[in-house]
């Protein structure tokens, strides 16, 4: 992790804490162990620091998603499920920042707002891209009124895990949205819909910058993730050093020409132990597949 990530990776944690008003650049700067001064090479003030943050990391995320790249014998309706799990599983790998969201936005930035509407926009098109790909024509007339509905639907059990700590079993949340869902399209006749092109224009000229990345780079990136993850767990300091060997060697054997699946599936077995790292792990084992059918 460079310096301008480690600032803003602490950034994270302190506004999700503190809150952004109570947080200072002095505790930002001592928490990445370096000088006030130091951090203002990469950063002009706290705010553009907060702005710079939001942008990376709803990049991130949004990353995470256009990256999934599921098995093609899966039918369309699992394929729109294993997406939402994966997107689920983003958000609470990266539950600081959602808290940081509610607590750290300054009112009185312009960027601020217009930055949040391009994030919504970015979301609701990948919805209503998500919902065509898998139910076709048969949505297009409805598809802003069901990606409001769907993206609604996902942020309430979002909020349950990430901000309240339920148990929430994200397999079987996006399971029971997407089954809804599923009964609701193929039930729905003679309606007008409320949101057309004319209301949504704004929306549908948004285009997020955004290309898939390899599985290889998407394994890559997972596994520098995981090992991060690993150096935060609270741990014994030698079960943390077996668990960063570990990540090593899987990465090793995913890179070989003929990469042993048993080894690479005990591998991601034992990381799966550790529970703060499932959701990585889960994520590596669902671009690996990928690669496997290639």
């Amino acid at each position: 992790m460079d310096k301008k990530e480690k600032i803003m990776q602490s950034a994270i944690r302190l506004f999700s804490e503190k809150g952004y008003f109570s947080t200072s650049v002095q505790e930002i700067a001592n928490d990445c162990r370096m000088s006030k001064g130091s951090l203002y090479n990469f950063f002009d003030s706290k705010e553009e620091l907060l702005i710079q943050v939001i942008e990376h990391n709803h990049k991130k995320i949004l990353q995470q998603a256009v990256n999934v790249n599921l098995d093609s014998s899966l039918s369309p309706k699992e394929r729109l499920i294993q997406k939402i799990v994966v997107q689920f599983d983003g958000f609470r790998e990266n539950k600081d920042f959602m808290i940081m969201l509610r607590k750290a936005l300054p009112p009185d930035n312009p960027r601020i707002p217009l930055l949040m509407k391009r994030i919504r926009a970015t979301m609701m098109n990948w919805y209503k891209d998500c919902l065509i790909e898998a139910y076709g024509k048969k949505v297009e007339l409805y598809i802003w009124d069901l990606a409001l509905m769907f993206q609604g639907a996902l942020r309430e059990y979002t909020y349950l895990a990430v901000h309240e700590n339920k148990d929430i079993d994200f397999q079987s949340a996006a399971r029971f949205v997407v089954e809804r869902f599923d009964a609701m399209i193929h039930h729905t006749r003679d309606l007008e819909p409320v949101l057309t092109s004319r209301e949504m224009g704004e929306y549908e000229a948004f285009e997020a910058d955004l290309e898939p990345e390899s599985p290889e780079e998407q394994i890559d990136q997972l596994l520098e993730e995981l090992q991060e993850k690993i150096k935060n767990v609270s741990m014994r300091e030698g079960a943390r050093q077996e668990a960063i060997l570990a990540i090593q060697s899987l990465q090793k054997e995913i890179h070989e020409n003929e990469p042993r699946r048993f080894l690479i599936k005990s591998l991601l077995l034992y990381l799966a132990e550790i529970e703060e790292c499932k959701p990585l792990v889960h994520r590596v084992e669902a671009v690996f597949k990928t690669l496997q059918t290639k």
